[in-house]
Formats: C-alpha cells, sequence, structure tokens
C-alpha cells in the first residue's frame, strides 16, 4: 500500500542521503495515505513548505496512529515502528502553502 511521509526541505535531504526514514521519539514514523494529508501536519507547525515521500508498505506493517485529533485534521494518519529503509527510487514531491 502507498502511504506519505511529510517532513522539511532540510530533513527530506538526508532522507535522500541516508536513504532512510530515522523513526521519530516513541520509536515511529508518521505516515499518511495521501500526501496532503501527510503535509497538514507540517502546516501546523508554521512551516510554507513540506516535501513527501511516498513509501510502499504492506498494510499489515501499519498500525493507525490515535495521537491526533482526526476531526481537526480531516484525516487518518499511521505509525510504522522502525526506520524505515528505501531503495531510492521514491517519488518525492514539493508543498507550498500560503498560510
Amino acid at each position: 500500500m502507498k502511504y506519505y511521509h511529510a517532513t522539511t526541505k532540510e530533513c527530506i535531504a538526508k532522507i535522500i542521503k541516508d536513504r532512510v526514514i530515522k523513526h521519530s521519539c516513541g520509536g515511529v514514523v508518521f505516515l499518511c495515505t495521501n500526501p496532503i494529508d501527510a503535509c497538514k501536519f507540517i502546516a501546523i507547525r508554521g512551516e510554507k513548505e513540506a516535501y513527501t515521500i511516498e513509501v510502499d508498505l504492506p498494510e499489515d506493517c501499519t498500525k493507525e496512529s490515535n495521537d491526533h485529533s482526526e476531526d481537526f485534521f480531516k484525516c487518518k494518519a499511521y505509525t510504522y515502528f522502525g526506520d524505515i529503509k528505501l531503495i531510492g527510487k521514491e517519488k518525492v514531491q514539493k508543498y507550498k502553502f500560503d498560510l
């Protein structure tokens, strides 16, 4: 299944260079099934741009996250426990926001 991880310009450069999305505190990588939904979690921090990276993971390797308000964000989020190793051909997309 396709998932999207959103991050900042600085972090996407490191992800691409290292070919890994490193887990955050709590040992998880946060994901959404739609790239715009993933960007919401970056925009809420006041960032004016976000980058998404598309990863293909088995659905049974993720778990629905309950650490956010689904009513507020209007989306579901998922967690993947551990780092996500990349093959180097993942689609990266840049998004800009007018806040």
